[in-house]
């Protein structure tokens, strides 16, 4: 006799299973639909910041091999066909001008350079093509590989030219909000008065500070109310690679006015430790068109120079009149005129990099007439590290004249 039931139960369950695994399959590629859609919008919005922060093109596993051979082009080679004045190993700097003592150390043996005077002037031959032209990674590839001559850095790239172009008024209130969204916390504190400073000057020039993660958040709330492409022009994109790193970082608003003109965000990190793990310290929302605490030029007739923000604050708390700059080169010859009328003492650090900076200024001054005087400091220190120490602050005069 057949057995139809039990005949019937089995050719049902093959009927159908096929079916079973197909939905099965299914469920587990469909989206899911458990977040809600501003969850899936902020997901979205840290992807394009993971695009934003690379700054390339994601390259299949077959072409990693080509892309090492690319790197492996020499550094010098590279540089003298990006027209750079090559002398031995080192090159006049692109970043800042004059560079009458070449500051741009070409590695031979790692195939890498570093300038020892501009912040962020480091890397491979691709990040040199990068920085010099202006293009981003597909092109500098491009450009390395022969495929095609680059477009001159002039000329924006067609997704740039689409981008809204943010005015002062509207970048400056952009930068404002964002500083909203990173007032000063414990870390931030105990780091800073690590580096002697004290809560009266932290407070008085509203330093930020962020804790990995709290970057996404306030990022995602400033793109839904600017829009992603003001974020971006606003250069506040840029901070997104310490938040790749899960890197807490310190906030310092340049302001002109009382309005913030730039930010400068820096990990806390010490050199050595961001040398180890390959990362950058610091990191802008854009070239340094200002001083640190610009608004004392208007204020004081002596002015103390400074390299950096944490210098900068040294001397403010010790009650000097100080300005800062983003590093020993942090302005062009038109800023010199700013110190006519001036005295200088110029305190930049006591490093190859601060001396070569520190004679062109002086050589510079004389010559526009204003006093300039050199803060003493042991070599290899700069002025944190010297006051931290006890150390005494001698001022000495740089062979310049006096009107």
């Amino acid at each position: 006799m057949i057995q139809i039931r039990s005949a019937g139960s089995a050719g049902k369950a093959n009927l159908h299973a096929p079916h079973f695994r197909r939905c099965s399959r299914w469920r587990e590629s469909r989206p899911d639909r458990s977040k809600g859609p501003a969850s899936r919008q902020k997901e979205d919005h840290l992807e394009r910041l993971r695009g934003v922060s690379r700054g390339l093109f994601f390259l299949e596993a077959s072409m990693q091999e080509s892309l090492e051979s690319v790197k492996s082009i020499p550094i010098q080679q590279v540089a003298r066909r990006l027209g750079l004045e090559v002398i031995g190993q080192s090159a006049r700097c692109f970043s800042h001008k004059p560079d009458r003592n070449p500051s741009l150390r070409l590695n031979l043996n790692t195939n890498r350079y570093h300038c020892y005077v501009c912040r962020g002037i480091y890397g491979s031959v691709i990040d040199l093509v990068m920085q010099v032209l202006g293009c981003d990674f597909k092109e500098a590839v491009s450009y390395l590989r022969g495929e095609r001559q680059p477009l001159p850095p002039a000329r924006p790239r067609r997704s740039e030219a689409e981008r809204p172009v943010l005015s002062a008024e509207r970048k400056g209130e952009l930068l404002e909000a964002f500083m909203k969204f990173a007032p000063m916390q414990e870390e931030g504190m105990d780091y800073l008065r690590s580096r002697g400073l004290k809560t009266e000057i932290i407070e008085q020039m509203k330093i930020g500070y962020l804790r990995p993660g709290q970057y996404a958040s306030a990022s995602w709330a400033l793109s839904r109310r600017y829009g992603f492409h003001s974020l971006k022009s606003a250069g506040l994109t840029n901070f997104y690679l310490f938040e790749k790193q899960k890197l807490p970082i310190l906030l310092f608003p340049y302001r002109v006015g009382g309005a913030v003109q730039l930010i400068q965000a820096r990990c806390l990190l010490t050199k050595a430790q961001a040398e180890a793990r390959q990362i950058k310290r610091f990191a802008a929302t854009g070239w340094a068109t200002f001083f640190y605490n610009h608004d004392e030029i208007g204020k004081a007739s002596i002015l103390f120079l400074c390299e950096g923000e944490i210098d900068t604050l040294t001397l403010l708390q010790l009650g000097f009149s100080a300005i800062g700059s983003p590093g020993s080169w942090g302005f062009n010859e038109a800023w010199l005129n700013l110190f006519i009328g001036k005295t200088v003492v110029l305190c930049l650090d006591a490093d190859p990099a601060g001396e070569k900076a520190a004679a062109w200024l002086s050589e510079e001054f004389r010559s526009r007439n204003v006093l300039s005087l050199k803060l003493y400091l042991p070599v290899g220190s700069d002025i944190n590290e010297h006051v931290r120490k006890g150390g005494y602050l001698g001022i000495t005069q740089s062979g310049a004249t006096q009107s």
